[in-house]
This record gives structure tokens, C-alpha cells and sequence, in this order.
């Protein structure tokens, strides 16, 4: 019995060379424990196999209870009227600034008019200002100098005409192109200044019902707080926000 079980043990120690043995030509190599270091400071072994698990999360489906009280709380926003429509304040205050003007006396801030029409004039005037001169110049660039002098039409300034016919080509063409930019630049600003007096007439429409009076109160005053599993309670500090 005993020669029996020292020729199993053997056999089993022999065994476990060989299978080492073959694990080690086919480049598997057994996972080993990590510990955290410099480098690895989680201690992931990178010779172990990356485990994916399958995703459990879950979306939960809106219930049409809830879509309905979704939709009749934006119904409930929408107390105004414009065109047959039924629109949120902000909306209708954007939809009439595409008026200038318009959103300002919609939300009552009359004293905001000048501001908005001399705002809109001046670019306004700025852009004409600017596509005159580059018509000029552009018709001068591609004309004659006695076309040009005998153009009363197309460029009325008598002195700028006379200019025109006595310069040179490359003068006009320099002229052409910062007459172009200047162009471009008042018409960028144009835009955005009429995108700004719809933006002010939103914001307005949005504040109109914020209440900004002096009821708003803030106080801050000591106060005893009592904490849980104690009977004695701590000193602190109570803020209080009321609304009269």
C-alpha cells in the first residue's frame, strides 16, 4: 500500500511538470495575484482576462399619466394669443421684436424705444452708407475714365467722380476691396444688433412676472439644531428666505 501510494504521488508530480511544461510553449500563463503598487495602484493583474459583464441598466418608460401632466403644465404657460395661436409670453414677445420695437412695447418698457430705434437706424444707415460707396467703386473699377466722368447717374458726387477718373486702376481696386470689408463688418453688426433688441424683448417677457420688490427678505440669525440620537442640540446658523 505504501509503494502504491508513493508511485501515485510521484505520477501526479510528474504530471504537473507536464502540464506546466505545456502551458508555458503555449504562451499561457496562469494568473497570479497583484498587489497594489507605484505603477498598479489597483493591483489588476493585466495577464487576467477582462471579465464584461452585461449592461443592467434600465430606462424607465414615461407614463402616459405623466405625458399628460407634462402637457398640461406647458398648456398652463401658454396664456397668450398671437394669430389664433396660443404662445408663452416670451414667445410672443419674440415673435413681435421682429418688428424693432415691437417686443419693447409689448413687454411696457416705452423708455427702451430710442435706444432700439437709434440702435437700428444707425446700423441701418451705416450698411446704405457703405453699399453706396462700394457701388461706386465697383463702377469705377470696370469703366473708362471718361465713362466715369460722364456718369452722373451712377456716381452723382461730382467731386468723388473726378477722383475717380483721375486715379489709377489700382487705387480704385484697393478702394473696392475696403469698401467690401466695410460693407461686410456694418452688416455683421446690423445683425447682430436686431438679434440683441429680440434677446432684450425675451428676457424682459421672461422677468415680467419675477418678483423684484423689497417683500424679499433674507435672514440669518442663530439657532439650536437638533441632532439625531443625541438629546442636547448643537449651535448653528438658520438662513430664512420668506416671500410676504
Amino acid at each position: 500500500m505504501k509503494n502504491y501510494l508513493l508511485f501515485a504521488w510521484r505520477g501526479s508530480r510528474g504530471a504537473g511538470w507536464a502540464l506546466g511544461l505545456l502551458l508555458l510553449l503555449a504562451g499561457v500563463h496562469p494568473a497570479r495575484a497583484q498587489f497594489p503598487t507605484a505603477t498598479n495602484p489597483q493591483g489588476v493583474n493585466p495577464a487576467a482576462p477582462v471579465v464584461v459583464r452585461p449592461d443592467t441598466a434600465t430606462v424607465r418608460k414615461v407614463s402616459k399619466k405623466e405625458k399628460r401632466a407634462q402637457a398640461a403644465a406647458d398648456s398652463a404657460k401658454r396664456t397668450e394669443r398671437l394669430f389664433g395661436l396660443h404662445v408663452t409670453r416670451p414667445q410672443k414677445a419674440g415673435l413681435l421684436a421682429l418688428v424693432p420695437g415691437a417686443g419693447q412695447i409689448y413687454n411696457h418698457k416705452y423708455w427702451k424705444l430710442p435706444i432700439v430705434y437709434g440702435m437700428v437706424g444707425g446700423l441701418g444707415y451705416w450698411v446704405s452708407y457703405q453699399a453706396r460707396y462700394y457701388g461706386y467703386y465697383k463702377y469705377a473699377y470696370y469703366h473708362t475714365a471718361t465713362e466715369i466722368q460722364n456718369a452722373s447717374t451712377q456716381i452723382p458726387d461730382v467731386t468723388l467722380r473726378g477722383q475717380l477718373a483721375a486715379a489709377p486702376s489700382t487705387t480704385i481696386y484697393n478702394s473696392l476691396v475696403f469698401s467690401r470689408r466695410y460693407l461686410d463688418l456694418s452688416i455683421l453688426l446690423s445683425a447682430l444688433g436686431y438679434s440683441l433688441q429680440i434677446l432684450d424683448a425675451v428676457v424682459d417677457a421672461h422677468l415680467y412676472d419675477f418678483d423684484v420688490s423689497d417683500n424679499l427678505s433674507l435672514n440669518m440669525q442663530p439657532a439650536l439644531l437638533p441632532i439625531p440620537g443625541q438629546l442636547v442640540p448643537a449651535t448653528g446658523l438658520a438662513l430664512t428666505l420668506r416671500v410676504k
